[in-house]
């Protein structure tokens, strides 16, 4: 990827079109201009132009500068988004403190507290995800039947995020699989007074789809690229039945010291 289009999709996420990313550039390579200098430097019409600036200026990127013989638009320094980045955390820190509670409301609003036993499906990557990150609302410990490590499904970054709020909330882990030795690097950050890896012999046992066990749930996950998805089975029945299964696996494997 060449810098501009690295540039617009850095942008494209502070909600910036690619085409205003464009003017944008042009004012920085070009200094101060105006709108019919940009349109005739960028090909784009003045009236696009105009909107372009006027969604710059909304988020800090652009200026203008009233002059006796028009307006002259200026491209301000990329760090000018740090205010709208601090918006945008407080906003997801916000909609994250009130989740617990709008969720009862909810409940409340529809006249019930919900049924004894739901099932809910996830769908593509970003479902795979949700359904992971529901794991970090386990009651202090999770058990899972692991194919393969987080990192190995899903992105890098999305795996650490994961890892590092199961630590924060001091959530143990149970980890049931086929393969003989991990490390350190593979988990990070890795805790080992908060996580316990056992290895089964796939002849006894062969992993090759993933369950988490925890709360009153039960999630089966597929990471296929054909039919990638999840079902959340929220079932106490089902999720005791599970976990005593669970533990007789585990009984069956042996320890695994991470490297």
């Amino acid at each position: 990827m060449n810098g501009e289009l690295e540039l617009q999709a850095y942008l494209k996420k502070a909600g910036v079109e690619p085409a205003a990313t464009r003017v944008y550039l042009k004012l920085n390579k070009e200094g101060p201009c105006s709108a019919l200098q940009l349109a005739k430097t960028t090909g784009v019409s003045r009236t696009q132009v105009y909107r372009y600036l006027e969604a710059l200026q909304a988020i800090g990127l652009v200026s203008a500068e009233q002059l006796s013989y028009g307006t002259l638009f200026r491209a301000l320094p990329l760090e000018s988004l740090e205010g709208l980045i601090t918006d945008k955390e407080t906003e997801a820190a916000e909609l994250r403190g009130q989740l617990a509670d709008m969720s009862r409301l909810l409940q409340h609003l529809a006249g019930s507290n919900g049924p004894k036993a739901t099932v809910q499906h996830f769908y593509g990557i970003a479902g795979l995800k949700q359904a992971n990150w529901n794991l970090t609302k386990a009651n202090k410990e999770y058990r899972v039947f692991e194919a393969a490590h987080l990192h190995q499904h899903l992105d890098k970054t999305f795996a650490k995020r994961h890892r590092e709020c199961v630590l924060e909330k001091q959530i143990y882990s149970y980890d049931l699989t086929n393969a003989e030795r991990t490390t350190a690097a593979e988990l990070e950050p890795f805790n080992p007074a908060m996580c316990e890896l056992r290895h089964i012999d796939p002849q006894v046992l062969h992993i090759n789809f993933e369950m988490y066990i925890y709360n009153h749930v039960v999630t089966l996950l597929d990471y296929s690229k054909e039919n990638a998805m999840a079902m959340e089975i929220h079932h106490p029945a089902l999720h005791a039945m599970m976990r005593q299964l669970f533990d007789a696996m585990w009984q069956l494997g042996t320890p695994i010291t991470v490297e």
